[in-house]
């Protein structure tokens, strides 16, 4: 079976916010949708090298790749089957300025996920996230 690997960031800033980006209406998967930032590898790229290329490309920010956190598969728009990799990041310097892929940004709790349009998973996720990342339990 072939697939391709995703990766994607859980960007995390000074006080504990993280960064969502709103796909555009446009987009042919999850259009309007909140997410993190992230997106495909290229052939013979290391996952924290195509993430560090992924959100420089899609919001012109610098962070510090640290650890993997999740691991999960989905099938997209195209029949296309994918693997894809979330690593936690800390915010390291840059203003956001955005791609043509996304039309708004935000810092949020990480809690108020619930409050975004968004996908189950990235909730599920978000969520998790915050459940092991609480304050009492700092990055």
């Amino acid at each position: 079976m072939y697939c391709k690997i995703t990766v994607k960031g859980i960007i995390t800033n000074n006080d504990g916010k993280i960064l969502l980006v709103k796909r555009s209406e446009q987009d042919s998967f999850w259009p309007g949708y909140w997410e993190t930032v992230g997106g495909g590898m290229k052939e013979k790229e290391n996952p924290q090298s195509a993430l560090h290329r992924e959100i420089q490309e899609e919001t012109n920010l610098s962070v510090k790749v640290r650890e993997p956190f999740n691991v999960y598969s989905f099938e997209n728009e195209k029949n296309e089957f994918k693997v894809g990799i979330t690593f936690i990041c800390d915010y390291a310097g840059g203003e956001i300025v955005l791609s043509d892929e996304n039309t708004d940004y935000i810092w949020i709790d990480p809690l108020d996920i619930k409050n975004y349009k968004t996908s189950d998973g990235l909730m599920n996720e978000i969520l998790a996230f915050a459940n092991k990342y609480n304050k009492s339990n700092k990055l």
